[in-house]
């Protein structure tokens, strides 16, 4: 399995030819509705996405950006689109067909060419939040999507997951580092690397502190590229 860090909490994860991509953000609708300005581009045009699911973890427009989805869905007929309720209801107010839509309920795996997904806790503004656990390969990635800190968020499908890619901003319903720090300790960990910043300068946070931290309590990390694939 691969992944790719394509801004804020957007990932792309494959295996075996298989494109799970995850939240893209890839319009200007937050500065259109709040007056975020982007500071980095998406690093990946339409044309080469390519998904075969698209997983939105809650109906935030950063994180389901309903110019993006209704362009993947028309792009892309053959994508499935999953998320929680509140994404499902969303899905379908931008007419993606009921047939590619794809209920996630929290702890009950959805197997996918491949993966096996699993919807995990996560405690946000948006009540129907989740995280995501993927496994392929041998391999079992933990990702926290928007969420604050909740002794929640580690329980029997994220602890000892190999990688964690947990949120850290600090800011409009997510963890600080120091927080996720505590997360990703409690979980055990192999590898656990900082999400969710540097794409608004209003909702940012400097990564280095929670990487040294990981460091210190012998959890491997470090600041993703944006646009690099990783193999795990």
């Amino acid at each position: 399995m691969t992944f790719t860090w394509l801004t804020q909490g957007s990932f792309l994860f494959e295996s075996n030819g298989v494109r799970i991509l995850v939240d893209p953000y890839m319009s200007d609708i937050v500065f259109e509705r709040e007056g975020l300005k982007r500071l980095v581009d998406y690093p990946l045009t339409f044309d080469e996405l390519k998904p075969d699911l698209l997983i939105c973890t809650h109906d935030h427009i950063d994180h389901l950006d309903p110019e993006t989805v209704t362009k993947i869905g028309k792009m892309y007929p053959d994508c499935v689109f999953a998320g929680p309720a509140s994404c499902v209801n969303h899905f379908r107010k931008l007419n993606i067909a009921e047939e590619k839509i794809q209920l996630l309920r929290q702890e009950q795996d959805f197997l996918f060419r491949g993966f096996t997904l699993t919807a995990v806790p996560a405690f946000h503004s948006d009540p129907d939040a989740v995280g995501i656990v993927l496994e392929a390969d041998g391999k079992r990635v933990y990702l926290s999507g928007d969420s604050l800190y909740d002794v929640a968020l580690v329980n029997e499908v994220t602890k000892g997951c190999d990688m964690a890619l947990v949120c850290i901003n600090g800011r409009l319903g997510n963890m600080s580092w120091q927080e996720a720090v505590r997360v990703v300790t409690q979980l055990e960990a192999e590898t656990a690397l900082p999400m969710h910043y540097g794409l608004f300068a209003e909702n940012t946070e400097d990564p280095q502190p929670f990487i040294d931290a990981c460091l210190g309590n012998n959890i491997k990390s470090y600041a993703m590229n944006i646009g690099e694939k990783v193999c795990l």
